[in-house]
């Protein structure tokens, strides 16, 4: 390995550990939830600490981790996907078979948490075997339209002249579906909880369309899939100024319409103008949250890139490559760690620790995992469930210990 390619791979690995302790931050304030809860329940902390940490993670934490780490999903996918072209003529098979399995890991983690993110991107996964072929340019406008949700947009427009507003703030529907989950996790058993997530399905994916997520996740893949196609990672050195660029225009870019929204909340509540019931000035605001949402996720992106490339920041931000090549295990176990400790078949912590406690928990776990992933790479060559993918890729048992490996080299050079 060179090494421009091994900084290259220390540079994503590290990129994937940084959006994970993000996801970790965004799911960890409200009890380790996937699903809505009753209104009231939010509204339960209202201590300075837990007020502060509401209002960053919906700045800065909400909606723009699940983009981030789509963003390097695309990345991986054409790096895979270019590695197994060079080894077999039948790759597109091999890439769907992976996806495949994916989805299975992916359903198996829905059942033990709603808020899974594998079952959405394997779907998507199978788009982009589609579309692998087409343009560079067509790629990068088709992202650019999708990661600024421009289709759930303008079908918010079209239902906004189409359709008569709904009647009461919440449909039925769905305040009992919230009631129904919070049940579970405040009272339920380990078996009520994977029979609600199992019901939780249909309606997770009617979220994903109705608030055009799943749009913008899809256009997060085609970014990093451009971004593979332009080698940006194996020539970290020659787009430096392209990235830099990119850093600060996406930072002028989201403080814009994060302003702007500030601005007319804060007019809304002082002069009483009641905009929260305004279809119209809802739209405004969705438009101004997903445009600053995606500038952002480009500005951490590009930011986090620009950081990498000075000596005393690459000590810290390196780090983070351990649980960043460990990315599934780590997402996967932060659930294990999450539904054990708050819900009710657990230690039963739900509604019981405030949101500024949870965030110092959710730090805590990411903390365990750095470490434990960090021993566990000293020994092994892929972390757990890393390794029964592959292994299930190719049909053999891949070599885990790393004394394994430099054996298996060994005896296929003397043959």
């Amino acid at each position: 390995m060179t090494a421009q390619t091994s900084s290259r791979i220390v540079a994503v690995d590290a990129l994937r550990g940084f959006a994970l302790l993000g996801i970790i931050f965004a799911h960890f304030i409200y009890w380790y939830t996937g699903a809505g809860l009753p209104q009231q329940v939010y509204q339960m902390y209202s201590d300075a600490g837990s007020q502060a940490v509401s209002i960053i993670n919906g700045i800065f934490v909400f909606g723009k981790f699940f983009t981030f780490f789509s963003f390097l999903f695309g990345l991986s996918f054409f790096l895979q996907m270019q590695s197994l072209q060079k080894k077999e003529e039948s790759f597109v098979w091999r890439y769907a078979w992976r996806l495949a399995i994916l989805g299975v890991i992916g359903l198996i983690h829905h059942a033990l948490w709603r808020g899974d993110i594998l079952s959405i991107y394997v779907p998507l996964g199978f788009i982009l075997l589609f579309v692998r072929n087409i343009s560079n340019r067509l790629l990068l406008i088709i992202a650019l339209l999708l990661v600024f949700n421009l289709p759930a947009r303008i079908m918010d427009v079209i239902h906004y002249f189409t359709q008569k507003p709904p009647t009461g703030n919440t449909p039925p529907s769905v305040g009992e579906d919230a009631q129904r989950y919070y049940d579970v996790i405040k009272s339920g058993s380990f078996f009520d909880m994977i029979k609600n997530n199992w019901q939780g399905l249909s309606t997770k994916f009617a979220f994903q369309f109705d608030s055009g997520r799943i749009y913008i996740t899809l256009g997060f893949f085609m970014l990093g899939t451009y971004v593979g196609r332009k080698k940006w990672f194996e020539n970290l050195t020659d787009v430096k100024p392209t990235i830099k660029r990119i850093c600060k225009f996406s930072g002028f870019i989201t403080l814009a319409p994060i302003v702007i929204a500030i601005s007319l909340f804060a007019a809304n509540q002082v002069l009483k103008l009641g905009w929260e019931n305004n279809r119209a000035m809802l739209l405004l605001f969705n438009f101004l949250m997903d445009f600053a949402s995606t500038a952002m996720t480009i500005f951490y992106l590009s930011g986090l890139t620009m950081l990498m490339y000075r000596i005393r920041w690459q000590k810290w931000l390196f780090t983070l490559s351990y649980v960043g090549k460990m990315a599934l295990t780590s997402y996967v176990s932060q659930t294990l760690f999450g539904v054990l400790l708050f819900y009710h078949f657990g230690l039963g912590l739900f509604l019981k620790t405030s949101p500024a406690v949870n965030i110092l928990i959710g730090f805590a776990v990411y903390i365990i995992q750095a470490i434990f992933a960090r021993w566990w790479l000293s020994r092994y060559n892929y972390g757990p469930v890393e390794w029964l993918w592959r292994s299930l890729t190719f049909f053999r048992w891949q070599p885990m210990k790393k004394m394994q490996e430099n054996a298996d080299q060994l005896a296929t050079n003397v043959g």
